[in-house]
């Protein structure tokens, strides 16, 4: 009987709370610097997330690479999100690392950011969201990126 209950009780904690999510996608990036040229960039992008009921938390990393643009530098970053589902959006907030790849050089800082996303299908999902970097690199002091992606969830 001792036993029991501590099982029950771990048992109703642990199950049909959580849900785990795996997605992969790719977006279009307008990155705007306050100081210097804009670039476009394609960003491949990954995740991993847990949720219980509306809410989610996720864990996020990209890579992308100019497409267009007067600057030629390739961007990484990893960032957690906080979801919220709400109308039929989620809504997130987050913030993370980044780091610039130059020719030449490297710069790195840390990102914010906020967002919208909205399921297409079962399995697609539309996102729109505005990201900024505060970097070291007084070339890439501020950078405000707004992106659009389309991700498959699995």
């Amino acid at each position: 009987m001792k036993s029991l209950f501590p099982a029950i009780l771990a048992a109703s904690l642990g199950t049909g709370a959580m849900a785990q999510d795996l997605y992969l996608g790719g977006s279009l990036d307008y990155m705007f610097p306050h100081s210097g040229d804009a670039q476009t960039a394609g960003s491949i992008i990954g995740g991993f997330g847990v949720s219980s009921g509306p809410f989610a938390l996720t864990a996020e990393a990209e890579y992308g690479v100019q497409v267009a643009g007067e600057n030629d530098y390739d961007t990484a970053r990893v960032r957690m999100l906080a979801s919220y589902d709400w109308l039929g959006y989620s809504f997130h907030a987050g913030g993370g690392v980044t780091e610039y790849y130059f020719s030449d050089d490297t710069s790195g800082g840390f990102n914010f950011g906020f967002g919208a996303e909205r399921a297409v299908t079962d399995t697609l999902t539309v996102r729109g969201e505005l990201i900024r970097d505060i970097m070291d690199n007084t070339f890439t002091a501020a950078v405000t990126t707004t992106r659009v992606g389309l991700f498959y969830d699995f």
